[in-house]
């Protein structure tokens, strides 16, 4: 703070504030009168902070909102900068128009054909559980209402059977087991434990397969022609080789479970549970399909739930693969094995290598198929789905 002067004897004086009106003179204690002139400029500040003036502190105010205002104005410039040049007929606006959201990018549906549903008229189905592809690439579906629907490569509806509940070698059928198409379009079905076979402009069967008294639980064909037929007794199981002529060719008691050498409990169920396959050159596979049996409760020990491979003649060869709820199996025509589970389908290569890609479906899949092409058909909640062949 500016010093004073003592108007008596010359003296600096230094201890007074801004505010006082008189000082006295700490040398010959004179008192006098501050005078106005001699006040210094007075600024309220904190120790050790000095404190911008009134004016400084009013100009950063202003030029601050002058920044807020200008970004302001830039914003509405740049969103009508990208409006669209609209004619509204001489009338003002009616509205803003809104920025639009960036969506997500559109999901592939992988499915190439799609069809089906709950029902009981034409192309709809009750409980659908077998599937089959001929070599047309017409499409053919079994439900628990004991009909058989074909339908073309578009999944247009072409042709109905109903299959029979009630023949003279079973008393009432509940649901059809399986169905598949063989090379000359004859439609095999397996219910109640025998096969029907019916030619493709018939709706009666053409001819029956049986092994009275035992039920035939599963079929495949043969590429030179001919059958295998899985019959069970309750007991055991056994694998028959027929000609397409008919004559048994081969049978071989225990086929898979001896060579499982299966712990299952109950055993019976475990019986139920064979699926078969066969490829082009003629061997066997087959799996315990317990997916194919809805509920159940069941021991078992892991090993058993692996498939086999046999040769043509039914020797076994190796086991690959643990399974679990399955409801088939089937081979391509380059000898992979698809195998469901639950919600997907596995690829093996015939020696047990896993195919990188894996079929995955959002719920449960119920039967699937394969064409001439290997496109897989799934069924799934009675609708049909076709996915495009693994590469």
């Amino acid at each position: 703070m500016k010093p004073l002067i003592c108007p008596q004897c010359g003296g600096k004086i230094t201890n007074y504030t801004a505010r006082q009106d008189f000082a006295i003179c700490d040398y010959c204690a004179t008192k006098f009168v501050i005078e106005p002139a001699t006040q210094p400029d007075f600024v309220y500040q904190t120790p050790n902070s000095p404190v911008p003036s009134v004016k400084a502190f009013s100009i950063a105010i202003a030029a601050v909102c002058l920044v807020i205002i200008g970004i302001f104005f830039i914003g509405i410039f740049s969103s009508r900068k990208d409006e669209p040049n609209l004619n509204y007929g001489g009338y003002s606006k009616p509205y803003s128009t809104p920025i639009p959201l960036l969506s997500p990018a559109p999901t592939v549906n992988p499915n190439l054909l799609e069809f089906g549903g709950k029902g009981t008229g034409n192309g709809l189905f009750q409980d659908a559980d077998a599937i089959a592809v001929d070599k047309q690439g017409r499409i053919y579906v079994a439900d628990d209402s004991l009909r058989v629907q074909q339908f073309d490569e578009k999944g247009e509806f072409l042709k109905l059977w109903q299959i029979p509940s009630e023949t003279d070698f079973y008393k009432r059928a509940r649901s059809i087991e399986k169905i598949a198409v063989d090379d000359k379009d004859r439609l095999h079905v397996l219910v109640a434990g025998l096969v029907l076979i019916y030619e493709n402009s018939s709706s009666e069967p053409l001819k029956l397969v049986h092994f009275a008294p035992n039920p035939i639980q599963d079929f495949a064909f043969r590429s030179d022609g001919g059958r295998l037929y899985l019959i069970n007794d309750n007991k055991l199981e056994y694998l028959v080789q027929v000609t397409d002529a008919g004559k048994t060719v081969r049978r071989i008691n225990g086929f898979h479970t001896k060579t499982a050498d299966a712990v299952l409990s109950p055993y019976e169920t475990g019986l139920a549970a064979i699926r078969l396959a066969d490829d082009g050159a003629g061997n066997i596979f087959s799996v315990y399909a317990f997916g194919d049996l809805g509920s159940y409760e069941l021991s078992y020990n892991e090993e058993d739930l692996m498939i086999f491979r046999f040769t043509p003649e039914g020797r076994y060869v190796n086991k690959f693969v643990q399974t679990y709820n399955s409801c088939g199996i089937e081979v391509d025509n380059q000898s992979r094995i698809y195998i469901s589970d639950n919600d997907s389908i596995h690829i093996y290569s015939n020696t047990g290598e896993p195919v990188s890609a894996v079929l995955y479906l959002p719920r449960a899949i119920d039967a699937f198929a394969l064409d001439r092409q290997n496109n897989i058909y799934i069924l799934s909640d009675d609708k049909v789905i076709k996915r495009p062949a693994i590469k």
